[in-house]
């Protein structure tokens, strides 16, 4: 096959750019079987995006996850995965992290060739932290550390709060590849920057190998610019943002972003998530997150919706191209956002503080998502599993102290 597929145009603006899977390896062969009925017009750059098997040479090249996506993968086959374990002898915590690492150790051996045969530099897959731990440091950093055991290509994925960067630079310390998550402003990115530089430095220092580790930091480039508190902020202003330039918005933190990381020393890459695609007033679908993005080196993870979208885009003979050209931001669209508190916390460095991270408004939505994936597989383990402790008072006490009523 001679046509470019989209990695391949997307490795000729540069070719250490990546294109990752954003869901659990274990849906990437049904995916591909549902597109290649879909669209089997477009079979050889199905082919081509999506090999039967993780590839150094075309492909996706490593996987992120999130307790969404695991949460998701378990209680979509409960069966498979409960069946692994002695129910009778665990807890439902117990079974939760049992559960959860299971479907990351599954991704991982899935992995494990193409992070063998890419000497390292690929076949990685994130793993992330508690989402309830968020603002405790020391638990973040323990839970890392037993998520980095579970394979040698687990990079483990930490939110990008106060905290947070204090975990990075500890496990980066010890040797983990990490993955700074949950980042929507151009100061998490500089903090994340020097959290692993500091991490590298006491590494050195300890005579710890990180030769073959690697750091990315995730802009989560669509969820920055569609939290409500953006538009109030801008109608309390007398401003309507329309949808080209709440991209433009976001398309600008993209740019600071990759300023900030060209101009470091450290060993970092941004990976964009939360990839959203438009549709116009012709009802055709576009994605400027792709399309306005990716001239410097940069990497991607997709759903598997946007992976449809693209070979939707190469079916109809209108194929998705990489920009070959800096930003060019419209200037008024700049001289509205600048005049928005919301957007300036985002595109200026020292314009937010550490501490702050974790209450912008993207990071609180984003973290309540992971919590309630986390809470539903909680939840599960609890059903599952016999009661241990059990109550020290009887129903009915407990109904009749409460409501004067017994069951």
């Amino acid at each position: 096959m001679n046509t470019l597929g989209y990695i391949e145009r997307l490795k000729r603006n540069d070719p250490s750019s990546e294109v990752w899977w954003d869901s659990s390896t274990v849906v990437y062969a049904p995916y591909k079987r549902h597109l290649l009925d879909k669209y089997p017009a477009a079979a050889a750059h199905i082919e081509q995006l999506m090999p039967d098997a993780f590839s150094p040479a075309r492909g996706f090249c490593s996987v992120t996850t999130n307790p969404r996506l695991v949460t998701a993968v378990i209680l979509e086959k409960r069966e498979y995965w409960a069946s692994r374990f002695n129910l009778a002898s665990l807890s439902p915590a117990e079974l939760r992290k049992k559960l959860y690492n299971e479907v990351i150790t599954e991704g991982a051996t899935a992995l494990a060739p193409l992070w063998v045969q890419s000497a390292q530099a690929e076949g990685w897959i994130c793993a992330q932290v508690d989402p309830v731990d968020v603002r405790c440091a020391e638990r973040m950093t323990a839970r890392g550390l037993e998520l980095r055991q579970l394979a040698p290509n687990v990079m483990v994925k930490v939110p990008g709060s106060l905290e947070g960067m204090s975990t990075i630079e500890d496990l980066v310390a010890q040797g983990s590849s990490v993955n700074i998550t949950f980042c929507f402003t151009v100061s998490q990115f500089q903090a994340g920057i020097q959290a692993i530089e500091r991490g590298l430095a006491s590494a050195q220092r300890n005579g710890v190998d990180t030769r073959h580790c690697k750091y990315v930091i995730t802009f989560m480039i669509g969820r920055l610019a569609c939290q409500p508190e953006f538009a109030l902020q801008a109608a309390e202003r007398g401003l309507a943002l329309d949808c080209e330039e709440l991209r433009w918005a976001e398309l600008m933190i993209y740019q600071q972003i990759q300023a900030l990381v060209a101009a470091s020393t450290v060993p970092v890459k941004t990976l964009l998530s939360s990839i959203k695609i438009d549709i116009d007033e012709r009802g055709n679908k576009h994605c400027w997150h792709l399309e306005k993005t990716g001239q410097r080196a940069t990497c991607y993870t997709l759903t598997p919706d946007v992976v449809e979208f693209l070979i939707e885009r190469e079916s109809h003979g209108k194929p998705v191209v990489p920009a070959t050209e800096p930003l060019q931001v419209p200037p008024a669209t700049f001289a509205k956002l600048i005049r928005i508190p919301y957007f300036c916390e985002a595109y200026f460095i020292d314009s937010i503080e550490p501490y702050d991270f974790g209450n912008h408004e993207a990071f609180i939505n984003a973290c309540n998502e992971a919590n309630s994936a986390h809470r539903r597989l909680a939840d599960y383990c609890v059903r599952l599993c016999p009661v241990t402790k059990p109550f020290k008072r009887s129903l009915n006490a407990l109904l009749a102290a409460e409501f004067g009523v017994i069951a």
